[in-house]
């Protein structure tokens, strides 16, 4: 696919919690190294934090790269939660900031304002092809009667396919549950190739039922911005992570 096929995508902006797009119609943020400012120090990874008053309740959980989905349906209050592990959130519930972290993968916020609900998504490879995008948005339709025609999504920040070379033991995968595969990832040299992370889950929100008009992509590589943001692939280690957040207003 060249550039001219790629999915053309609505603006970014930036915001004082980092990077937004004009597509969410709610308050939400795809962090850099430096945004949002001490959110990390409110954070309990399985437990539902209080933050400042921005951020009256702060849930993440412990990514697991599956396409396990947990649910908040209602106001819980702060404390731990019965499901710590999983990959993505969603809830109905206002003033509750949903958020994933990544350093190379692919943060994916959702909303859906007619019913009032929103979902924040930790896609890596291995949850991509899995199908941990589709499985959030039909969680958020079997929980909370959304309607994928009427949500917004937007894919943040992750590695980009410049820098994204994969080998078998992912493209074996990819090749075996994704038919379009060769839309996604370009081989290169035998038994490897480069794969396009945020194209491949555009395509799953798209065939999920999300108009294309309502799909928005943070188009930067976080191997090549080493300005903003942190790259397990580039550092070789996890040195920080970026949050990614989206939160419904007060009712």
């Amino acid at each position: 696919m060249n550039a001219e096929e790629r999915p053309r995508s609505p603006g970014t902006r930036v915001s004082d919690d980092g990077l937004t797009s004009d597509v969410i119609p709610v308050r939400h943020f795809f962090g850099t190294r430096d945004t949002p400012v001490g959110l990390h120090a409110h954070m309990q990874l399985g437990h539902i934090t209080g933050g400042h008053q921005e951020f009256p309740s702060i849930v993440a959980l412990k990514q697991i790269h599956s396409t396990r989905v947990v649910v908040i349906r209602t106001d819980r209050g702060l404390g731990a939660l019965e499901q710590t592990e999983g990959d993505a959130l969603v809830t109905n519930q206002p003033e509750t900031l949903v958020v994933v972290r990544t350093a190379d993968c692919v943060p994916v916020l959702l909303v859906e304002k007619t019913r009032g609900v929103v979902g924040a998504i930790h896609a890596g490879w291995r949850g991509a092809v899995a199908g941990i995008v589709a499985e959030t948005i039909r969680a958020c339709v079997e929980e909370f009667g959304a309607k994928p025609e009427h949500m917004h999504v937007a894919i943040g920040p992750s590695i980009g396919p410049c820098c994204y070379e994969v080998d078998e033991p992912v493209m074996n995968p990819l090749r075996s549950r994704y038919p379009a595969w060769p839309g996604v990832l370009q081989e290169t040299t035998e038994g490897k190739g480069v794969l396009d992370l945020k194209l491949l889950i555009h395509h799953q929100i798209r065939a999920s039922g999300v108009p294309d008009s309502q799909i928005g992509r943070v188009d930067h590589c976080t191997h090549c911005r080493s300005d903003l943001f942190y790259s397990y692939r580039r550092e070789g280690q996890v040195n920080g992570t970026m949050c990614s957040g989206i939160i419904l207003p007060a009712a």
